[in-house]
C-alpha cells in the first residue's frame, strides 16, 4: 500500500470510467494550426500527457460559435468547433488520447468577453457592461509585472493589453448560447467522452457572474439568478445538444478575490444553478486576469480549501454528492492527503504537466523524487502565449517540440470495431 494509492483509484464521472483521479487541465499553448484546427504539434503534445498517465485529458478552450463576438479569440489562435469539417482533427485527437489509455473531454467557450482583443481583427471586444479589465499589480504572481511590461513593449501601443468593450446585446447572448449547444453536439459525434463549459478566469461567462463587471439592469444583470442566466442558458443548450446520458461539466473560478467581485459563498450558489440546469460536475479554477496570482498561483494547493468548502456546500444544498475537480496541487503528498480527506474527487494538473508529462506515472511508480518540478516562472508558457507565440518551458526542453519526438507520434492501431463503427452506433 502507498499513501498515493488514493490518487489512482478508478472512478465513474457520470458514465465515464476513469482509471485514476488525475486530470490534465485545459491550457491554450498557441499550437493550433491555421484555420483553428488541430495541428501535428497539438496531437503530439496531448499524446505525451496521455502517455504520462493522466486518467483524464481536458482539451483547451474551444470556440463554440462563429459569431463575431467570439472572433476576438483569434489573436490567441484558439481551436474552434463550429463546422463539421473542424471535427476531423478533433476526432483524431480524441482517438489518439484514447489509444494511450486516457479519457478526454473538450472545453467549449462562448467567447473571451472583454479579455478579447481588436488587434488583428478590428472587432471590438464585448462584455456585460462597457468596463475594461485592469491588471492589479498587487494581485499579480511573481514575475507578473516583468512579463506584462515586456509584453506591452513587444506588442507596442497599437496592440493594447486591455481595451474598453461594448455591451453585448441580448440577441447575441441568445445566439451564443444556441451555438455552444451545437458545438457540444459536434464534440459528441467526434468521439469525446464529455464536454465542459468554459466559465472561469474573467472570460465572458465569468464577467456576467461578477457584480464587478456586470452592471446591467435587464434580465442578465442585478440578482444572482439574473447574473447566472447566461451560464445556465449555455448549460441547458449543451445538455440539449448532447442528450441526458452524456458527461457535461462546468469550469468556474472558486473565488474572484476582488472586494467587489463574487466569493466562495456565491460560487456555491452559481454551481448549484449550473447543476440544476443540467451539469454533472464542477471543475474549479480561481481568480481571473485581474487577480492573476490566484488564477496562476505561486502557492501550491491554494484552491484546496475552497474546493472542500464548495464540495460540502453543494452536497448540503442539493442533498447528493457532486463531483468536484480541484486544480493547482503539484505536490503529490498534498494531493494524496487532500483527496483522502474528501476535499475533491479529481485533481487537475496544468503547469505541472507542462513541466513533466510523466508526473502521474512517476507518482504511481514511487518515483516522486524524479518529478521535474514547475518553477511557476510563467515565462515560457504564459509569457509567450500573451504575445501569440507557441508555449515553451524552461525546465522541459521537449515542451512545444513534441511533434519532433518519435514516441509521441506513434500509437497502437485499434480494431475498427473499437473505433469508427462504435462511434457511429452511438450517434
Amino acid at each position: 500500500m502507498s499513501k498515493y494509492d488514493v490518487l489512482f483509484e478508478p472512478m465513474m464521472l457520470k458514465n465515464v470510467e476513469l482509471k485514476n483521479r488525475i486530470a490534465m487541465a485545459p491550457m491554450n499553448c498557441c499550437f493550433t494550426a491555421p484555420g483553428h484546427i488541430v495541428s501535428e504539434q497539438q496531437m503530439a503534445y496531448y499524446a505525451a500527457r496521455a502517455m504520462g498517465g493522466a486518467g483524464l485529458i481536458i482539451i483547451e478552450a474551444v470556440g463554440g460559435s462563429d459569431h463575431e463576438t467570439i472572433k476576438t479569440y483569434e489573436v490567441h489562435n484558439n481551436l474552434m468547433l463550429v463546422y463539421p469539417y473542424q471535427m476531423s482533427g478533433l476526432a483524431e485527437l480524441a482517438e489518439t488520447i484514447h489509444t494511450h489509455g486516457a479519457k478526454t473531454i473538450i472545453q467549449i467557450s462562448p467567447g473571451p468577453g472583454r479579455q478579447g482583443s481588436s488587434s488583428g481583427t478590428g472587432i471590438q471586444p464585448v462584455a456585460p457592461s462597457p468596463i475594461a479589465y485592469q491588471f492589479q499589480p498587487d494581485k499579480l504572481p511573481k514575475n507578473g509585472v516583468e512579463i506584462l511590461t515586456k509584453v506591452a513593449e513587444l506588442m507596442g501601443p497599437d496592440h493594447p493589453i486591455t481595451e474598453t468593450p461594448r455591451e453585448i446585446r441580448v440577441d447575441e447572448l441568445e445566439a451564443l448560447a444556441h451555438d455552444v449547444g451545437e458545438s457540444a453536439r459536434l464534440a459528441r459525434i467526434a468521439g469525446f467522452d464529455g464536454v465542459e463549459l468554459h466559465a472561469p478566469h474573467g472570460y465572458l461567462i465569468h464577467e456576467f457572474l461578477s457584480p464587478r463587471s456586470n452592471k446591467r439592469t435587464d434580465e442578465y444583470g442585478g440578482s444572482m439568478e439574473n447574473r447566472a442566466r447566461f451560464m445556465c442558458d449555455c448549460v441547458r443548450s449543451m445538455r440539449a445538444g448532447v442528450g441526458d446520458d452524456y458527461l457535461l461539466t462546468v469550469r468556474i473560478s472558486a473565488d474572484e478575490h476582488m472586494d467587489d467581485g463574487f466569493h466562495v459563498e456565491d460560487t456555491i450558489e452559481f454551481c448549484k444553478m449550473a447543476i440544476q440546469a443540467g451539469a454533472d460536475g464542477i471543475h474549479l479554477s480561481d481568480g481571473s486576469y485581474e487577480a492573476a496570482k490566484y488564477f496562476l498561483p505561486d502557492t501550491d494547493g491554494q484552491v484546496v480549501e475552497e474546493s472542500a468548502q464548495i464540495k460540502k456546500g453543494l452536497e448540503e444544498a442539493l442533498g447528493r454528492d457532486i463531483p468536484v475537480i480541484c486544480p493547482s496541487v503539484h505536490n503529490p503528498d498534498l494531493a494524496a492527503e487532500s483527496m483522502a480527506a474528501g476535499k475533491m474527487d479529481i485533481i487537475s494538473q496544468g503547469r505541472a504537466l507542462i513541466a513533466d508529462p510523466e508526473w502521474p506515472n512517476k507518482v504511481r511508480e514511487g518515483r516522486v523524487k524524479d518529478i521535474v518540478k514547475c518553477t511557476r516562472c510563467l515565462k515560457g508558457c504564459i509569457g509567450r502565449f500573451l504575445i501569440g507565440l507557441p508555449s515553451r518551458c524552461l525546465v522541459n526542453p521537449e515542451m512545444g517540440q513534441e511533434k519532433y519526438i518519435e514516441k509521441y507520434n506513434t500509437r497502437p492501431v485499434l480494431p475498427l470495431k473499437e473505433r469508427a463503427w462504435q462511434m457511429i452506433s452511438e450517434v
